[in-house]
């Protein structure tokens, strides 16, 4: 009997720390990128980088280096959630427009807590896995079992590895 493979081209960096995940995707997008292969949505502003925006949280637009802050300034000494679900929608627009492209991959930076609870990017990730396009996101181990059911269990889980993350990637059918 063949054996049937019933994962759909979705990848989950899994983690226990979000910097060395988003440092492993970093490179990764690079080792795509040199290869020739157009990646495009959106990853996680290293803090460094939002800082100089004067911002607590930021994602960049893969498409063309754009930062967009997705935190709400609730004050210096504020230890709220500071997640703006209003910055995230409009940049949801991001995911919709890579889909219209077909790139070879589609990143989306997170699926963390807005994700499973149904809002944030989650209706553009069922729409990208809906239409078979390869997609890479980052869930923290915390969000795993949430993850594992928005996604049907048919989504690899990857370390936070370079090496596992391109042997995924090159085994996707459409690069090999």
């Amino acid at each position: 009997m063949d054996h049937i493979d019933n994962h759909l081209p979705i990848g989950a960096i899994v983690h226990e720390s979000a910097d060395a995940a988003d440092e492993h995707l970093q490179a990764f997008i690079q080792y795509a990128q040199e290869q020739g292969k157009v990646v495009l949505g959106v990853t996680q502003a290293p803090e460094e980088v939002s800082f100089a925006y004067r911002s607590k949280m930021g994602i960049i637009n893969l498409t063309n280096g754009e930062y967009i802050s997705i935190a709400q300034n609730l004050g210096e000494h504020n230890t709220s959630c500071c997640l703006d679900s209003e910055a995230i929608s409009n940049a949801s627009v991001i995911l919709q427009k890579a889909r219209t492209q077909n790139p070879d991959l589609i990143i989306v930076n997170r699926f963390g807590k807005l994700e499973a609870e149904g809002e944030g990017f989650a209706d553009e990730m069922l729409e990208i896995m809906s239409q078979g396009h390869p997609m890479l996101t980052v869930v923290a181990t915390r969000f795993l079992d949430a993850w594992r059911e928005f996604s049907g269990g048919l989504a690899t889980e990857l370390e936070a590895d370079l090496n596992h993350i391109q042997h995924w990637f090159n085994s996707l059918p459409a690069n090999n």
